[in-house]
């Protein structure tokens, strides 16, 4: 018991920590039912295949002559073709990482009948609890890692703070926990400590674990491989190399062996294609790829479309180390750190969607975090006290803005891909409900709808907090209408940023016994041209056509809050898709 709690000891900073995030998490951001979502159902998807559906090995069985078998890996959507084969587009070492917690929840599962797919609660909360162990691991690596540089406790302490809370590790531990960057930041970070391990040392054990975790980088990500250009900046200076080197050279059956292990562990991966396709080696991202002579440095870093330093700007503070290592002459870090940024920049921003899809933020940096906080904690613990002082308050201000920020991104208010600086700044800090998809605007093509039919509505007049039906009509009086997908509501209106007013469009059978559509949308969200400004809005309430001959009428509620509404010139235009003429 004795050796259990002191060992328990030098963890119990980071148990802490975690614990802290799963309550604020849970209580600030809301509790997660589904982390298996979007890339992260691509990352787990090896585990159901392998373990309940045993339909990954399909290299004898191509598309055309057993159909059958790839039914259930189309429908997941993230399987690229590969010849007459579907491969996993993703790596297999997320999955790897998540097995033990995905069998546990296997084991304990009811696995009679066909209800158990492998996305059932259990398999969901494992993933959550998952990437939990691994972020907890990642900060724990860390924390052995600015051990190694001397850093002061303390400021360890609050450097494990910032990256848990003050990151986009935030929201990929809990909203997006199935994804894999936290998975990669735990190897990344793991390699490298056993790398500066080596580098102090010299020990052949160092230099296998960090073979073994350079394999696992590759498998979770395999442009992660790139991290063996921060070595130099670990080993801290060139005479460290040079002696580093000279003494791995004189251990050949060490050189060996760590090659053995690393490509032990790459084999996982190789044996995964192999079994899909026949082939050791493929490129399954079938028509992405890198465009190197087309990068998008800047916006990488500062587009408000997914900048890094926007949405994670505690990161842009950690660059102040640059700064330090020039004043203090430290030019061999500053170059090495400088040389692995602009590079590792110069690649992720030359792949072709270099946004890197729907999510929260620039979340391909996540797994080079320690690349940003390693030189950050060595420049504290050298600062006198007023600099540290003033550049930490500014850093903790970063959280309530990360934790803010995510909450947004989780609750609609930040657009998933499509940010621009006037959105950035329309919804910035704001976090009410009614500006939950104010961003999301729906605009349509014009040229894909024909308008039908036009009403107007004349003007509406509502005292605050109350709720009526301020217009109604007979659908069987609209031209066309089992064809109507959009109905348009259009007024004028100041649209004043504190209005929270609601618009409902409702379609009812006669008798109100059955309700067709039913929408509520917030009187901002009409907006064209701004808040707190007076324009002509509109909203675009879509719905599939309704081709059954129950009569039928539209209903449009208007909800005030606290404030009386008055929406002058109210129309009801009605579109059709060209499509269906």
């Amino acid at each position: 018991m004795k050796f259990f709690l002191s060992k328990l000891k030098n963890f119990g900073t980071e148990i802490i920590i975690i614990l802290g995030f799963i309550f604020i998490a849970n209580y600030f951001l809301g509790e997660v039912d589904k982390p298996i979502q979007s890339d992260g159902l691509g990352y787990y998807d090896y585990l159901p295949s392998i373990f309940i559906y045993h339909d990954l090995i399909r290299k004898n069985d191509p598309i055309q002559d057993n159909p059958n078998l790839y039914q259930r890996v189309i429908k997941t959507g993230v399987y690229s073709d590969h010849h007459q084969y579907k491969v996993n587009k993703f790596a297999v070492g997320t999955a790897l990482l998540q097995l033990p917690f995905f069998s546990v929840a296997l084991l304990s599962s009811d696995l009679e009948g066909n209800s158990n797919d492998g996305y059932q609660k259990p398999f969901q909360k494992a993933v959550l609890i998952s990437t939990l162990f691994y972020l907890f691991l990642s900060i724990f690596f860390l924390k052995k890692i600015l051990l190694l540089y001397d850093i002061k406790k303390y400021l360890i302490i609050i450097c494990q703070i910032f990256l848990v809370f003050g990151t986009l590790a935030t929201n990929y531990s809990h909203f997006d926990a199935g994804f894999s960057h936290v998975y990669s930041f735990f190897a990344i970070t793991a390699f490298l400590y056993f790398v500066k391990l080596f580098c102090l040392h010299k020990k052949s054990s160092h230099f296998l674990l960090a073979s073994i975790f350079i394999g696992l980088v590759f498998i979770l990500r395999q442009a992660n491989i790139l991290i063996i250009l921060f070595m130099p900046f670990i080993a801290g200076s060139f005479s460290e190399i040079r002696e580093s080197f000279k003494s791995l050279f004189n251990r050949y059956k060490t050189i060996l062996l760590g090659i053995v292990l690393f490509m032990g562990v790459v084999s996982i991966q190789l044996l995964m294609w192999y079994l899909q396709t026949g082939s050791l080696v493929v490129y399954s991202y079938h028509g992405e790829q890198f465009n190197f002579l087309d990068p998008h440095f800047f916006s990488i870093l500062f587009s408000y479309k997914k900048g890094l330093f926007i949405y994670t700007p505690i990161l842009l503070i950690t660059l102040l180390s640059l700064i330090w290592f020039i004043y203090k002459k430290q030019y061999y870090l500053f170059f090495t750190w400088m040389t692995f940024f602009v590079m590792i920049t110069y690649v992720l921003s030359s792949w072709w969607s270099w946004f890197y899809g729907c999510g929260f933020g620039l979340r391909a940096y996540i797994d080079y975090y320690p690349v940003f906080f390693i030189p950050f904690a060595m420049m504290l613990t050298e600062l006198n006290n007023t600099p540290r002082i003033i550049i930490l308050a500014l850093s903790f201000l970063m959280i309530p803005l990360n934790l803010i920020q995510s909450y947004q991104y989780r609750y609609n208010i930040l657009h998933w891909i499509d940010m621009d600086k006037e959105k950035y700044w329309q919804v910035f800090l704001k976090t009410d409900a009614r500006y939950s998809g104010l961003v999301w605007r729906n605009d349509i093509d014009k040229n894909m709808y024909t308008p039908v039919y036009e009403i107007n509505a004349g003007d509406i007049c509502l005292p605050k907090k109350n709720e009526a039906v301020v217009f109604s009509v007979d659908c069987s009086k609209i031209p066309e209408f089992e064809q109507v997908s959009i109905v348009q509501v259009i007024m004028e209106h100041d649209f004043e940023e504190h209005d929270d007013s609601r618009v409902v469009v409702a379609i009812h059978n006669r008798n109100k016994t059955k309700t067709y559509y039913w929408y509520e949308r917030y009187l901002i969200h009409f907006n064209q041209k701004g808040l707190n400004k007076w324009q002509t809005g509109f909203f675009n309430f879509e719905f599939t056509p309704i081709s059954d001959l129950e009569s039928k009428e539209l209903f449009i509620f208007l909800k005030t809050g606290n404030q009386a509404d008055y929406l002058k010139n109210v129309r009801l235009r009605f579109l059709k898709n060209k499509n269906q003429e």
